[in-house]
């Protein structure tokens, strides 16, 4: 059963080391999702169940590749002195072969989301067991349905921690540029998450969200189905849209 549920952003500048040194907006994100997990945990949460959007509706396993290092600052390459050169044959030669870039190819699959990932990052040291859940961006509403009601089966106590953003297409700036249909609908979001409303998230359009480029209406919707049968308390620990994307951090409770 869910005990508790938090929503939190899931951009690939929150991932660990990936800005390269401090941002300040990243920081007061990742501040209030550390708050999250620790809402979810003193509800007496056993488990913690990570949903986020992914190319298609699996679990992960929880020692999956991530994104970081290639979304990560490369830092710029030593200059090689003479001695440490490699000579044909030698073993330091068939490491560098091995090391070089398409020694081995690493399919889509065979990597975490970005999603996925941020919600990973988040669990360092948790003392509860957590698993990682993709939904398909695409999928339908009944299917999210489908998957929420599992999630929220069983008798043991879970902790729902749902990767999801808002519009991108909020400013100038924003990945999608600026569409005023999409602050309507970032509004519409945003009341149904500080009101602990799973029905009106259940009511958004998927062809809307596409519009309005909502990354996690799939995750949301799985969140409202887990969540239905429960009264809960809101608390919206961060809401901003510090690079032209809709983020929440909100706690049901």
């Amino acid at each position: 059963m869910i005990v508790a549920a938090a929503t939190v952003p899931g951009a690939p500048l929150l991932l660990p080391g990936v800005t390269g040194g401090p941002v300040r907006e990243a920081e007061r994100a990742r501040e209030a999702m550390a708050a999250a997990v620790t809402a979810l945990l003193g509800q007496g949460a056993e488990e913690i169940v990570v949903v986020g959007g992914a190319s298609a509706t699996r679990p992960f396993p929880a020692d999956a590749s991530g994104p970081e290092s290639r979304l990560a600052p490369t830092p710029p390459a030593r200059p090689r002195r003479p001695e440490e050169s490699a000579a044909p044959g030698s073993r330091a030669a068939d490491r560098a072969r091995a090391a070089a870039p398409g020694s081995r190819r690493v399919g889509a699959d065979d990597v975490l989301p970005v999603s996925l990932a941020v919600g990973r990052s988040l669990l360092a040291g948790c003392p509860v067991p957590w698993t990682l859940q993709g939904v398909g961006g695409d999928e339908p509403r009944d299917r999210c349905l489908e998957l929420g009601r599992e999630l929220g089966a069983g008798e043991r106590p879970v902790g729902l921690l749902v990767v999801a953003d808002g519009s991108a297409r909020r400013g100038e700036k924003a990945p999608g540029y600026v569409d005023p249909y999409a602050i309507d609908l970032d509004a519409r979001i945003g009341a149904a998450l500080a009101a602990a409303d799973p029905g009106a998230l259940l009511t958004l359009d998927p062809a809307g969200c596409e519009r309005a480029m909502v990354a996690g209406r799939a995750a949301w919707q799985v969140m409202a189905a887990a969540c239905a049968d429960g009264t809960w308390r809101s608390r919206v620990l961060y809401e901003e849209d510090p690079f032209g994307v809709a983020y929440w951090v909100v706690t049901w409770t």
